[in-house]
């Protein structure tokens, strides 16, 4: 399936939305108490090595979370020039504008 890159306008229009602030608020809180629960010694075990393999585990599942509800504009367009994903053709553009 073909697809084009999201304009700013439209991607400034998911952030607004109110699915899209729901999904936002539960990633901000699940990251919240993520942070609660290390500064509360919860991913402190009695072996060193299972607490390395804890934090590090939540840490990237903390990242994860900081990821999206920090995703700007500017990075969405670098991920997907990265990947090259997308065309940047206008909606309803040519298929020549478009590359998979």
């Amino acid at each position: 399936m073909l697809e084009r890159a999201l304009t700013e306008e439209e991607f400034n229009a998911w952030k607004l939305h109110p699915g899209t602030k729901a999904l936002m608020r539960i990633l901000s809180a699940k990251r919240e108490e993520l942070r609660q629960q290390w500064e509360g010694g919860s991913f402190t075990d009695y072996t060193k090595d299972t607490t390395v393999l804890v934090n590090v585990g939540n840490l990237g599942t903390c990242k994860g979370y900081a990821f999206v509800t920090d995703f700007t504009y500017e990075q969405y367009i670098a991920e997907i020039e990265d990947g090259e994903q997308f065309g940047s053709g206008p909606a309803g553009g040519s298929s020549a504008d478009q590359t998979v």
